[in-house]
C-alpha cells in the first residue's frame, strides 16, 4: 500500500471511531434548547448562551459543530440559525426526529459500550445486566417511556403516510395497529381513509398517551386503545393487523409466537401487513444498507433482536401460520408492484392474490402483505 493509499485509510478510520461525537452534538441541541431558540429567530452566540444558560464560549464550540454536520448556518454578521437538517429537530416538524435524537444520545447511548458482550454471548445489554427483555424497563419510567414513544412516533409518520397513501385499502373497515405505541402509524391511516376504524393495541406504558393523542388528532371516535400483549390473544375480526418494526424487535422464537398470535386472530380473509427494514443478503457499503446494518446491531444490543432478509422473513411468516406464496412486497416507497403489463397492481392489502414481486434488497423498508 502506497504512503498516500494508507494515509487516506487512516483518516478514513479516524473518522469512524470519531464518529460518536456527532450524537451527542445534535442531542445536546435539543436538551439545552439550542434548537428551540435558534427557530424562533437568528442570533449570535452571546445572544442564545443568555437565552439557554450556557458559558457562552462553550456553546460558540458546540455552535461549531453543529456548523460542520450541517444542522446550524452562520451567516456574515456571525448569527445562528437551524439549517433545513436541523429544522427537523423543531418539536412542530412533521415527522420530528428531535426525540429520536434525545433518546439516541441518552437512553440508549449506554448500551453500545456492551457490544463485544452481546456479540460474544448472543444477549442483549439488559439481559446480560440482569434485566427483563424487550421493553419490560419502560414499565416503570414514565419519562422514559414517554420520550420512546414519542421518538417512535416521529419515525413512523414518514412512513405511516405512504403505507395509507399508497396501498389499496378498498374493503377494509377495521384495523388493528399490534404494539402501536401513541398509534401513529395507525392515525396516519384513519385520516387518509374515512371509512376506516381502528384499535391501537400495546402495553400500558406505550398506551397511557394514545387517546389523548388520538383525540388531539381528532380521531378518538373511531379508534379504541386497548392494552394487552401481543405474545397473548389479540383483538380478533379485523380485516387488517398492522405490524410495523416489531418482529426485529425479537428473536426467531419470539417473533415466532407474535406471528401465531396474529393468525389466531385473523379470519380468514383478513391481511397481516408487516413493515421491516430488509437486510441485505450480503454486507454492502451504501448508505441505505447501513443503516439497515447499523439497525441489526442496535437490535442485537439493546433488545437481543434482529433485522432478516427478505427470505427468512418469509420462512419467519410460514412458521407462523401466514401464507407467503401471495405475498407481496412494497419498496421503501411503498409503491404497488406493477404487473406483467407494467400496470399498478391493486389489492395489496384487502384485494385478490398475485405474485410475489422481490425488490432489491437494498430497500430499507418493505411492506409484505400475506
Amino acid at each position: 500500500m502506497s504512503a498516500a493509499a494508507d494515509a487516506r485509510c487512516a483518516t478514513r478510520l479516524l473518522d469512524l471511531i470519531g464518529g460518536n461525537w456527532t450524537t451527542q452534538a445534535i442531542g445536546a441541541a435539543v436538551a439545552l434548547g439550542v434548537v428551540d431558540e435558534l427557530a424562533r429567530a437568528r442570533c449570535t452566540a452571546e445572544q442564545l448562551a443568555q437565552r439557554t444558560g450556557c458559558a457562552p464560549r462553550a456553546l460558540q464550540r458546540l455552535l461549531n459543530g453543529l456548523t460542520a454536520i450541517d444542522i446550524v448556518t452562520r451567516d456574515a454578521a456571525g448569527r445562528h440559525a437551524l439549517s433545513a437538517t436541523g429544522a427537523l429537530l423543531r418539536e412542530d416538524a412533521a415527522g420530528s426526529m428531535r426525540w429520536w435524537a434525545q433518546w439516541c444520545s441518552g437512553p440508549q447511548w449506554s448500551l453500545w459500550g456492551n457490544l463485544a458482550q452481546s456479540v460474544r454471548t448472543g444477549r442483549s445489554a439488559r439481559t446480560l445486566a440482569g434485566g427483563r427483555p424487550g421493553y419490560a424497563h419502560l414499565e416503570a419510567d414514565v419519562g422514559t417511556a414517554r420520550l420512546f414513544h414519542r421518538a417512535m412516533a416521529g419515525l413512523t409518520r414518514r412512513i405511516g403516510r405512504r403505507i395509507a397513501r399508497d396501498l389499496d385499502w378498498r374493503g377494509v373497515r377495521q384495523v388493528v395497529d399490534i404494539g402501536g405505541g401513541y398509534g401513529e402509524l395507525l392515525a396516519e391511516v384513519l385520516a387518509a381513509q374515512r371509512s376506516v376504524r381502528g384499535i391501537v393495541f400495546d402495553l400500558p406504558h406505550a398506551t397511557r398517551d394514545a387517546a389523548a393523542y388520538l383525540a388531539e388528532r381528532g380521531l378518538a371516535a373511531r379508534c379504541a386503545v386497548v392494552c394487552g400483549s401481543f405474545f397473548e390473544p389479540l383483538p380478533a375480526g379485523a380485516d387488517v393487523y398492522l405490524l410495523k418494526s416489531i418482529l426485529h424487535n425479537w428473536d426467531d422464537a419470539d417473533a415466532l409466537r407474535i406471528l401465531r398470535q396474529c393468525r389466531a386472530a385473523t379470519p380468514a380473509a383478513a391481511r397481516v401487513l408487516v413493515v421491516e427494514r430488509v437486510l441485505p443478503a450480503q454486507a454492502a457499503g451504501g448508505r441505505r444498507e447501513r443503516a439497515v446494518l447499523r439497525s441489526d446491531l442496535n437490535m442485537l444490543v439493546s433488545l437481543g433482536g434482529r433485522e432478516r432478509t427478505r427470505t427468512r422473513v418469509c420462512r419467519t411468516r410460514l412458521a407462523g401460520g401466514l401464507r407467503v406464496p401471495a405475498a407481496r412486497w412494497h419498496r421503501a416507497r411503498l409503491r404497488r408492484p406493477r404487473d406483467a403489463a407494467g400496470a399498478r397492481s391493486s389489492g395489496a392489502v384487502s384485494g385478490g392474490q398475485g405474485a410475489g414481486a422481490a425488490g432489491p434488497t437494498r430497500s430499507r423498508y418493505a411492506c409484505q402483505v400475506a
